[in-house]
């Protein structure tokens, strides 16, 4: 008896090594169940606005196909719709010369690709999976100004993801923020799986030499900690502003910014007289990160008001780290969580209300101790995909 042929389609994937990406991980969950899985991905990554280099893909136990896509610079821009409409064509291409899959498993966004997508696994009689990682257009209401005229513009947009919504066989969202709105698209059944992280995998990076760097002398800085993108849903302003109300009160805070993004140059400019509060460390690979994420005491989480970001990658890795959290971010869903499991801080986006919050956690180390561990208490519970994912497994599978 043949193995079940899962197409992974997923125009947004990481670097392969030392890559946290779901839709990897999902891959190797369901490889290892048996399936025979082929992995549908861009030639260019998101994240570096590069070409991949493929010859230095890892050896997978599932097989790695690139579409061509073209380069563009900007997140928000001409280029990239025409790059994911042209990316979307070459998936049609490429589909139309494969054997018909039994299951296609399809992140969304891009729109361009999930609609090619929907309409092939129509036309061919393939059950349809929908991940819901974003929410397009909601997510470029925000940016663009005015934001009503926006809303208007983006009526076509909306109106295909809502298309593309109702025909999927089933719909996986990363929160359940996200399976509200799209369930009241489809008018029937979606389930919430969070993106987590592999908590073992997690824990072996932390356990680098990196991670013994946080000094325990009393006049240590405390370390405070950004992961991700440096792009207008984020809100670091705020924190940089919040830093310099503690510095003029002579408390002593180092700011370690891992990710990178549109805004890095001028967030780099804007910081000058914070230059040794406030430390840069690029795009890390995971594994660095994680070591460097676990070296510090307090998480932060700044983004900005009315963004539709709900249970988003860094919170999951804060959480496998232990950390409390200091976070301005409006989502219901995820202050919850903070208040459930006694993990962070939620306060308004504005430099005193976020300094007040960092003062609260610097002043009291038990107060940091309990909330780290109401911390990984939440990752434990929620965010672990070697429990999530083989979840996950089960639904595709079924």
């Amino acid at each position: 008896m043949r193995n079940t042929d899962i197409l992974i389609i997923a125009h947004f994937t990481d670097p392969s090594r030392g890559s946290n990406n779901r839709f990897r991980e999902l891959a190797h969950v369901l490889s290892r169940r048996g399936a025979a899985v082929e992995l549908v991905t861009s030639s260019f990554d998101h994240q570096s606005k590069t070409q991949r280099d493929l010859e230095s893909e890892e050896t997978t136990p599932f097989s790695i196909t690139h579409i061509q896509e073209p380069t563009y610079s900007a997140n928000i821009s001409l280029g990239r719709i025409r790059s994911h409409v042209v990316m979307a064509r070459n998936l049609a291409e490429y589909l139309d010369t494969r054997a018909t899959p039994d299951v296609i498993y399809c992140a969304m966004p891009s729109d361009a690709v999930a609609s090619v997508a929907n309409e092939y696994a129509e036309r061919r009689g393939v059950r349809l999976i929908l991940d819901v990682q974003d929410l397009w257009p909601e997510a470029f209401e925000m940016v663009l100004k005015p934001r009503p005229l926006a809303r208007w513009a983006l009526t076509p947009l909306r109106i295909r993801a809502n298309q593309i919504y109702r025909k999927a066989d089933g719909v996986v969202t990363v929160s359940d923020t996200y399976s509200d709105r799209v369930r009241e698209a489809r008018g029937g059944k979606v389930s919430t799986t969070y993106l987590g992280t592999n908590l073992k995998a997690f824990d072996t990076f932390a356990a680098s030499p990196r991670s013994e760097e946080k000094s325990e002398h009393p006049e240590a800085p405390i370390r405070l900690a950004y992961v991700g993108t440096l792009g207008h849903s984020y809100d670091l302003p705020v924190v940089f502003d919040a830093i310099r109300n503690l510095t003029r009160e002579k408390q002593n805070v180092e700011l370690h910014v891992m990710g990178s993004g549109p805004l890095e140059e001028k967030w780099r400019a804007d910081t000058k007289d914070l230059s040794k509060e406030v430390i840069f460390h690029g795009l890390l690979a995971y594994p660095e990160m994680v070591s460097l994420l676990n070296s510090c005491d307090i998480a932060l989480n700044p983004i900005m008001p009315g963004a539709a970001q709900s249970i988003v990658n860094k919170v999951c890795d804060y959480a496998a780290a232990g950390l409390p959290v200091v976070s301005t971010q409006e989502c219901e869903e995820y202050r919850h969580l903070l208040q459930e499991f006694q993990a962070g801080i939620s306060c308004p986006p504005n430099p005193g209300a976020v300094a007040t919050a960092l003062k609260q956690l610097i002043a009291d180390p038990e107060l940091r101790q309990n909330m780290g561990e109401g911390s990984r208490r939440l990752a434990e519970r929620h965010f672990d995909r070697e429990v999530t994912y083989e979840r996950l497994a089960d639904l595709v599978l079924s």
